[in-house]
């Protein structure tokens, strides 16, 4: 759907999935000798929805609180360039 969202299926709910970058090197147990150093990319489970536009709606929303918009009008642009992304993919 996204760089950082993707939406999957179980037969009975749409299924969220949330990319996570891992730096194994920042972990408080990382032992060069032992792990890799290697970063690597992961797909999780993040949120359950009963519908897709409710998943989509869902990820603007985390988009919305995660923007660094400094103004209204910059956060509308963001909103509007995001749901213009999601109907090209539609």
């Amino acid at each position: 759907m996204t760089d950082e969202y993707k939406l999957t299926s179980d037969g009975m709910q749409i299924i969220i999935m949330r990319k996570h970058v891992i730096d194994p090197t920042k972990s408080p147990v990382f032992n060069a000798e032992k792990h890799s150093t290697e970063i690597r990319e992961e797909w999780k489970t993040w949120k359950y929805c009963g519908k897709v536009e409710q998943a989509i709606d869902r990820i603007i929303s985390q988009r919305i609180f995660e923007s660094d918009a400094q103004n209204l009008q910059e956060l509308k642009s963001e909103i509007v360039a995001f749901r213009n992304e999601i109907q090209n993919l539609l």
